[in-house]
């Protein structure tokens, strides 16, 4: 029960951390380069890539 107990935690914190660094820098986070952009025939809005 600790152990599980002790792996919810760090998980917490983890996130908690990363959400407070992402706050801190004030900046938008940024999609990856294509996903559903490029299977509908659009443009990657990251990089620019289109699909042949």
């Amino acid at each position: 029960m600790i152990t599980a107990l002790l792996a919810i935690s760090i998980i917490i914190l983890s996130i908690a951390g990363m959400s407070i660094g992402l706050i801190l820098k004030n900046k938008p986070l940024q999609p990856s380069c294509g996903g559903i952009y490029l299977e509908k025939g659009d443009t990657c809005k990251v990089c620019g890539k289109t699909v042949d």
